[in-house]
């Protein structure tokens, strides 16, 4: 059962969004079938829910996401208009990351997400007016090194 909008989490405990397809992470956003959403709470991640995109599909996914209190997704490909709902309600979005789920969910335990970039996808020097954008990259987005939710 999904965590409802009125779920208040306790201090230093955070939810975390996987974009699934099958047992992998889906190789783009918008082609996702699945949504695992997992507990971080003192460094252990623990799975807590299981969504498909809903009907409206990623405005509706993101606003699921914001309120059930998901502070980052982590996705395959996606671009910057893809990423924009979001960024509107806040949510770090960690894309072009590539592995099947107990590979990311231990790489999200060990803070060393960026092992998993997908070939190909590796953040570059970031550019006055391109703040976190992949140079040579369709999408946008940073790959946080340390996830440290706020």
């Amino acid at each position: 059962m999904p965590p409802t909008p009125h779920d208040r989490m306790p201090p230093r405990c955070h939810r975390i969004c996987l974009a699934c397809h099958g047992g992998r992470l889906a190789s783009l956003l918008e082609t996702a079938s699945a949504f695992r959403c997992y507990r971080l709470e003192a460094g252990l991640l623990s799975a807590e829910a299981v969504w498909g995109m809903p009907a409206d599909g990623l405005p509706g996914l993101a606003a699921l996401l914001a309120q059930t209190g998901v502070a980052l997704l982590v996705c395959g490909g996606a671009t910057c208009c893809c990423l924009a709902p979001f960024a509107r309600y806040g949510i770090a979005v960690a894309p072009w990351i590539a592995g099947d789920v107990p590979t990311v969910i231990a790489a999200l335990a060990q803070n060393r997400l960026e092992t998993l970039l997908a070939p190909g996808a590796s953040p570059g020097r970031r550019q006055p007016g391109r703040q976190g954008r992949f140079p040579g990259r369709p999408g946008c987005g940073v790959i946080p090194t340390e996830y440290e939710p706020s």
